[in-house]
């Protein structure tokens, strides 16, 4: 009876000292001044869409763009390598999605089904307020689904798709894995207080299929963004959309194409590259290995060079 009594309080302090760790560990949240204070860079520039402060990156130099858009949780900084190795002839633009990296949280109660649609929306005009003649659009994840479904209204002023791990297929498996950490009932009151920054770094390690090429720095930096005021809560509600991608649009794509994709991405399965090289009418595939989720992150420099010789060839 004894040895039970002592079973129980060992279980009963398992499962309660990290309640109460979660209770009363500090609060990560922090305004978006701050985040802007410890985020900003050099190029950082910002304007405004729908009563909302954008704030993007643009860098470099010549009369052809290059849009870059990040994937859920992600920002301006997940193209900063990449930006340099490109800038001395092309202009980078990378944009902060609404709630994301240094933009404002949008104060609207959109319907999870609108979700989607709003971002849509948003990078339509964003082109449009950039005022942006000739570009190539570069998309990483949900950034990549944002970009294929633009690239099929067939825009002249689009020159090519670059799509890095693409969401797009399968996405319940996919929204599972890129989400599952922040999911579940309790969701809103564990991350009341922000992310931890181990789990920030965590999230990162899953990018990656090589640790040693995380850059802390940045890990600290997207730490601030995650946990700006507003966007976690805003990210929940992300998390919860039912919406799911019309596949069937990607055969409509008429511009040169080029899929890049991790072979070690445990976020969205390296399959899944045959499935948009199949589907889109000019395309070229690369498969890096020993890569993850973000092949502009884990190898900037050999995707600039790929990028380089598909724009030549087209």
């Amino acid at each position: 009876y004894l040895m039970k009594k002592w079973i129980l309080g060992f279980v009963l302090l398992l499962v309660f000292v990290p309640v109460l760790l979660l209770i009363f560990r500090k609060d990560n949240v922090v305004s978006r001044q701050e985040a802007i204070e410890r985020c900003e860079s050099a190029h950082s520039k910002y304007y405004i869409w729908d009563d909302i402060e954008i704030h993007y990156t643009d860098q470099g130099a010549g009369d052809t763009v290059i849009f870059m858009i990040h994937g859920f949780g992600g920002s301006h900084k997940n193209f900063s390598v990449i930006a340099q190795e490109l800038r001395e002839d092309y202009r980078i633009i990378c944009i902060d999605l609404p709630a994301f990296g240094l933009s404002e949280v949008p104060e609207i109660n959109l319907k999870n089904d609108e979700l989607f649609a709003y971002y849509q929306h948003f990078i339509r005009s964003s082109i449009d307020l950039l005022d942006l003649k000739y570009y190539h659009m570069m998309g990483n994840s949900m950034g990549g689904w944002i970009a294929w479904d633009l690239a099929a209204e067939s825009d002249s002023s689009l020159l090519s798709l670059t799509l890095l791990n693409s969401a797009g297929f399968g996405m319940e498996k996919v929204k599972g894995a890129a989400t599952g950490w922040m999911t579940g009932p309790f969701g809103g009151f564990i991350f009341k207080k922000g992310v931890p920054f181990r789990m920030s770094k965590s999230n990162a390690e899953r990018c990656f299929s090589d640790d040693s090429k995380i850059n802390l720095d940045r890990v600290e930096k997207n730490y601030f963004m995650l946990n700006k005021e507003g966007t976690f809560p805003w990210m929940l509600r992300m998390a919860g959309s039912t919406v799911l991608p019309d596949t069937a649009l990607i055969a409509q794509i008429n511009c040169p194409s080029l899929v890049l994709w991790g072979d070690e991405d445990e976020i969205v399965p390296v399959e899944h590259a045959d499935k948009f090289e199949a589907l889109l009418p000019y395309s070229k595939k690369i498969i890096y290995e020993k890569c993850g989720h973000t092949p502009q992150m884990e190898y900037p420099q050999q995707v600039a060079i790929d990028w380089r010789n598909f724009v030549r060839e087209i």
